[in-house]
């Protein structure tokens, strides 16, 4: 755009630009700049530092004018702009100490009070930095500044804070830290604290403190300013209480590094405390504490006891960054880049995969997964590459005029591939599970400490307010009056019966107790016989009670390859509480079944061709109305069954919690402890065995879980299985029906082939059929894929000397290629004939010894 000329005076304006902004506020639009030294400026109306201030503009009073204080006319702009300086030879650095000597001549009486009243701190406290100043002031209010030293003490850059809090480094400057006057000389340990203000509060309690600019900036500044600190006298980063809701802290986590970072630079004992009573920062304990502490202020007294609260933790030195000198030996590139991954404290190795845990802020429609719950994501190579920079300083070497030397560099693609394909790397930890709950140990220990657990590679992510309270030696009294409460949660359920109760309470002790046992866990099947009895609502008190939250709902298929992805997906990501809600028509495969017997998941990785062996360790629950489970499958289930008289008890109202999520919500502590109490009882209690029948597949579950839930006073959890078996078991109901049927079809038993079956049943039915022609006719309708031969001798094959109702199917010959089926009593189970031979060439007749 062409310049607006605007004569005011001898004077031409023009409009600032992006590239010569304006001189008092640095903006690139709305001032103007005159060709003889007047500005125009539209954003302050005040004094500010360097300028003289010449009031409003007449006739346009909503732009003031500026001169500069020395006289300096701004050069010449647009065609007559005087010659650039030369590349390599940049304009002379701005003169911070003098701009923030000006800017603190700005400091009035009153604007001092408004900068101390903005700090709720007296007015005193400002004395402990001699420099701050006013950068001018906006519609809003004064803007004050801040300066910001190098480890030499000198002012090497300003940042300027606004009315609204916002922070904003003045054009130029660089960021150091900031040091009060006299804070060598203070007694006792050095606190390392965030930002300016903190450190007025803390130095205001009589306190040796000094700022860094940020949660992990300065340790560079540091090392060189405390090079000399004495070693008798402690040096203490506080870190700021500013968790987020997707379980990153930057202040813990800021101070831990930077305090790691300072140790290994300064090589000396280097530590970090959290700001007591879960206040965010050292300002805002100081403002705090000392507005309960009435009219008269013993600020020392407050820095006495802010000193006596906190419970400072000594960190490690990290070790010096490995140089990665790139050369053509790739596998040596290779193995230093691997090599170094382990000093990335966000890395874990898990099922030949690169993984991190992260959280999602917000719930997620695509998973299963509950909201903000820790998730394990597989790293990709283009965050590799960023990791790698984070552990390594990457270097190769370029021809100079008279040697090679080395220089910065990335790390080549070609390495960054070959890292992230090793499937193992032999420093970084392994990851077996996360979960955001405590955990019982097969040693009977409760992990409860977050963070890492080298001695099982397992992850504690707990939320920040979860306080619990467990008694130091439960015994089995404890056990029982917490079984009492937690069953009295629950107490307005229509449970069946107490086995059902006792199954409910497995299922709420099996999330905590699922480390302590070996092998797999079985599914927790919530059955009613309506809808609205509350199963549902049974389960949310489980979620809410372990975790927090309800269940996300997770869709059920029987379309085998889509429940293999979504298998894989839960292991891959390492889900713990996987609900399968409202389930309809027939459930089970074998899919769902080798998830249900197992400890471990092999499948593709969604989106790419590679296929992992992936640690299983979710807990399975169901719902649905008098539910159809498949033969295997119904092996797999602990059935918990709701039964009411009501036609429709979505209407109850007579409930003694109303609100029980709710309720469960605001106790949730109490409830969990009580959860852990049973087992940590059982567990101090030596382990009692009360030798419960055996459950095939599921011997570790019900040597833990079983027994304590039986030791607390409840029936054995696995007695709900046994009306589930009965009324459930379709493939025993059709084997029955097929047994019936071919018995009264063929009671001369010389057998039938599956031909002869299915012409008989199918194409020519007789005209009137019996009763057991109808149940056989249903039997393998409901069996077979297609109708069609082939496919009904794949099926009989199946049932193949299998024993049901005291028969069994069996072969006894070939007519033509094609088997003859015949039915048989369990009694010649051990007989066979010498015609089933031809169908059995191993086989050994036995048949004469008997």
């Amino acid at each position: 755009m062409a310049p607006i000329d605007k004569t005011r005076g001898r004077e031409t304006l023009l409009p600032v630009s992006k590239q010569q902004p304006c001189p008092v506020c640095e903006g690139n639009h709305k001032c103007s700049t005159g060709d003889r030294g007047l500005i125009l400026c539209g954003r302050r109306d005040g004094p500010v530092p360097g300028f003289r201030h010449l009031g409003p503009a007449k006739g346009d009073p909503q732009f003031h004018q500026y001169r500069r204080e020395d006289g300096t006319e701004p050069p010449l702009r647009g065609s007559l702009r005087p010659p650039q300086p030369k590349p390599g030879k940049p304009p002379a650095g701005k003169d911070w100490p003098a701009i923030a000597r000006r800017c603190a001549e700005q400091l009035r009486p009153d604007t001092r009070r408004e900068l101390a009243s903005r700090l709720s701190l007296p007015v005193e406290a400002l004395d402990a930095i001699p420099l701050i100043g006013v950068d001018g002031r906006t519609k809003d209010g004064w803007t004050f500044t801040f300066p910001e030293c190098d480890a030499a003490e000198n002012v090497i850059g300003i940042n300027r804070r606004a009315p609204d809090g916002s922070k904003k480094m003045m054009t130029g400057g660089r960021r150091g830290l900031t040091l009060p006057a006299g804070w060598r000389t203070r007694p006792g340990p050095l606190f390392i604290v965030e930002g300016a203000s903190d450190v007025l509060a803390l130095f205001l309690c009589g306190l040796a403190v000094i700022g860094r600019f940020s949660n992990t900036g300065g340790a560079e500044l540091l090392a060189e300013l405390l090079t000399n600190w004495p070693a008798d006298r402690c040096i203490i980063f506080i870190g700021e209480n500013d968790r987020k809701p997707d379980g990153k802290w930057p202040g813990r986590d800021g101070a831990i590094r930077t305090a790691t970072d300072l140790a290994g630079r300064l090589r000396r004992q280097v530590s970090w405390a959290m700001i007591p009573d879960e206040v965010k920062d050292s300002r805002a304990w100081v403002v705090e504490w000392a507005a309960g502490s009435g009219e008269s202020f013993d600020w020392p007294g407050i820095g006495r006891e802010l000193v006596s609260r906190l419970e400072p933790v000594e960190v490690t030195a990290s070790p010096t960054r490995p140089r990665i000198v790139i050369g053509t030996d790739e596998h040596r590139v290779n193995d230093e880049a691997a090599t170094a991954l382990g000093a990335d404290p966000d890395l874990y190795q898990r099922a030949g995969l690169l993984v991190r845990v992260t959280c999602d802020p917000l719930p997620v429609s695509r998973s299963i997964r509950r909201p903000a719950s820790p998730r394990i994501d597989p790293i990709t190579p283009p965050t590799l590459r960023e990791r790698m920079t984070r552990c390594a300083d990457w270097r190769k070497r370029v021809e100079g005029e008279e040697e090679s030397v080395e220089v910065d560099a990335h790390p080549p693609g070609w390495s960054v591939q070959a890292v992230h394909a090793r499937r193992e790397w032999p420093t970084v930890r392994p990851l077996e599970a996360v979960a955001e709950y405590p955990l019982f140990l097969a040693d009977g220990r409760l992990l409860t400490a977050p963070g890492y657990d080298p001695s099982t590679g397992l992850v504690y992510h707990p939320p920040a307010d979860l306080a619990l309270r467990l008694p130091d030696s439960p015994t089995q009294a404890d056990a029982v009056a917490a079984v009492g409460r937690l069953l009295d949660v629950v107490e307005d359920f229509p449970f069946a019966g107490e086995p059902d109760k006792a199954a409910w309470v497995a299922a709420l002790l099996t999330p905590l107790a699922r480390f302590s046992f070996s092998g797999p866990c079985p599914l927790f099947l919530v059955d009613g016989n309506c809808r609205g009895v509350g199963k549902g609502l049974l389960l949310d008190v489980v979620s809410h009670t372990i975790t927090g939250q309800a269940f996300a709902v997770c869709p059920y298929t029987n379309e085998r390859e889509e429940l293999r992805k979504l298998i894989t997906s839960i292991a891959v990501e390492g889900d713990r509480l996987v609900l399968f809600d409202n389930l309809d028509g027939r459930f089970g495969n074998d899919i769902l079944d080798m998830a249900l017997t197992g400890t471990g998941w092999k499948g593709r990785l969604l989106g790419t061709n590679t296929t992992a062996r992936v640690p299983l360790w979710a807990v399975w629950y169901g719902t649905g109305n008098n539910v159809s489970v498949g033969a295997d499958t119904v092996r797999r289930v602990c059935p918990i069954r709701l039964e009411t008289p009501m036609e429709a008890p979505e209407q109850r109202g007579d409930f003694r919690r109303p609100d029980l999520l709710g309720w469960v919500a605001d106790n949730r502590p109490r409830l969990l402890a009580d959860a852990l109490t049973i087992l940590g009882a059982w567990h101090r209690a030596g382990r009692p065995n009360l030798s419960p029948k055996p459950w095939g597949s599921y011997a570790g579950w019900s040597s833990i879980v079983r027994n304590a839930v039986m030791w607390a006073g409840l029936p054995d959890p696995a007695e709900t299985r046994v009306e589930l078996l009965e009324r459930s078991d379709i493939v025993a109901e059709t084997l029955r029906g097929i047994l019936i049927g071919l018995e009264r079809l063929d009671p001369s038993r010389h057998g039938l082939t599956a031909g002869e079956i299915f012409d008989r049943v199918f194409t020519h039915p007789p005209d009137v059929p019996e009763e057991w022609f109808q149940g056989l006719r249903a039997a393998l309708e409901e069996s077979l894929s297609r109708r069609e031969p082939r496919a009904l001798g794949y099926k009989l094959r199946s049932f193949r000397r299998r024993v049901h109702s005291g028969r069994f199917l069996d072969t006894t010959g070939e007519d033509h290629g094609s088997a003859r089926w015949v039915v048989r009593p369990e009694a010649e189970f051990r007989k066979r004939t010498a015609r089933t031979h031809a169908l059995d060439p191993g086989f050994v007749d036995v048949s004469s010894h008997e």
